[in-house]
């Protein structure tokens, strides 16, 4: 129907053939540099990182333009299909961008795991899973995967373009990751930052009067969570990981995925969309201390800046987990090496049973914060991701 999800998705399709993902050419879009991956301890991994061949869309099968031959076989693929319920013919500016940053995600996530399925279909060094059981089982699942993502871009964008918004369009990505092991890794941690932001999401529609799409957000919320927990599992991890999700903010999603796997400069269109004007990018907080367990422990952080020490000690690192209250620590032991410097920060994981994700951030002020809100508005530097359990 018009202003259905369908028939916003269809807006300029041109005629594409689908073309099976079993079947993609050469490997490209993955990192042959051995880097932990985003979010892992000591991530140094960049968007401008040397050495990577940068993903680009379309997909093989003409993706992100669709027909209704190619909707329909996203819709087998994903198991479901876009819901055909009238969309809203206004949005808030608000929700416009919550939306666009929806988007923004998704697309990004259908180019990790198109990515990732075609290393492994082809065998690339590091992406090889020798049981052929397995390697069937892993492949049914994340082409579902990728068809749901793909769902959920579509999605997004058809909300966007039916209250007369710009959809986002799809950027140059690059993916810090090797082998196999470490791109579940990231899945997980890229997802775990999803799930806090979706929270955010659906308070944000609550507060802009759109509250209709609340329970939209939530089946996407709950689906995502589905997915986590398979990642989890091929971690050897309990498939879930908290009983309180980590809550983060839009700008803690959007400056994780423009230091990480946004190629500088790629993402056509922006000029259009508000998402690129109304949410800041925070300058990068690397997490140097690896393997965090969880025990009470100064954790080791580094940022770039021309920054002098006592302006770094008049800051504070916050610790975002769970549905708890943020912690804030003091800034101690600074060095400084050219524009590099490090410093620690006390962290009580052990006594907050602090599981699952932690986001790190550095402020300008010492607090106390109230909300993720509240810590995202005073952040200078942001986020470090930190996975235990």
């Amino acid at each position: 129907m018009l202003g259905s999800y369908i028939a916003a998705g269809l807006a300029g399709a041109a005629a594409v053939s689908a073309t099976p993902v079993a079947q993609w050419g050469p490997p490209h879009g993955y990192s042959p540099s051995g880097s932990q991956g985003w979010g892992a301890p000591s991530n140094t991994a960049s968007a401008s990182s040397a050495g990577q061949t940068p993903f680009t869309f379309p997909l093989p099968n003409g993706f992100p333009t669709v027909n209704n031959a190619l909707l329909h076989d996203i819709a087998e693929a994903a198991h479901g299909s876009l819901p055909n319920a009238p969309l809203a013919t206004h949005l808030s500016a608000g929700s416009v961008t919550i939306f666009e940053l929806i988007a923004f995600n998704e697309i990004f996530e259908v180019a990790f795991f198109s990515s990732l399925i075609n290393n492994i279909t082809n065998n690339v060094h590091g992406f090889e899973i020798p049981s052929q059981v397995l390697r069937t089982y892993v492949l049914d699942t994340l082409t579902a995967v990728l068809a749901q993502e793909e769902t959920h871009f579509l999605g997004a964008n058809g909300i966007l373009n039916a209250s007369g918004n710009a959809g986002i369009e799809p950027c140059k990505y690059v993916f810090p990751t090797a082998d196999f092991d470490s791109a579940i890794g990231l899945a997980r941690t890229f997802t775990d930052v999803v799930l806090g932001t979706l929270q955010d999401a659906q308070a944000g529609l609550a507060a802009n009067g759109d509250a209709e799409y609340i329970p939209l957000i939530g089946s996407v919320e709950g689906q995502e969570g589905e997915q986590n927990g398979y990642y989890r599992s091929l971690l050897s991890l309990i498939p879930s990981a908290a009983p309180f999700l980590t809550r983060s903010a839009a700008p803690f999603a959007f400056s994780a995925l423009n230091q990480n796997f946004v190629v500088p400069g790629s993402c056509p269109g922006s000029a259009n969309n508000l998402l690129f004007k109304s949410i800041p990018v925070f300058a990068p907080l690397t997490v140097e201390t690896q393997n965090i367990q969880l025990k009470d422990q100064a954790i080791t952080f580094s940022v770039k800046t021309n920054s002098s020490d006592s302006d770094i000690a008049s800051y504070s690192v916050v610790f975002i987990n769970q549905q708890n209250v943020p912690v804030v620590a003091p800034i101690t032991n600074i060095h400084t090496n050219g524009d590099v410097v490090t410093f620690d920060a006390f962290y009580p994981a052990a006594t907050l049973i602090a599981d699952a994700l932690t986001i790190a951030a550095v402020t300008k002020s010492k607090g106390p914060f109230a909300s993720v809100p509240d810590v995202a508005a005073a952040t200078l530097f942001g986020p470090g991701l930190i996975e235990i359990n």
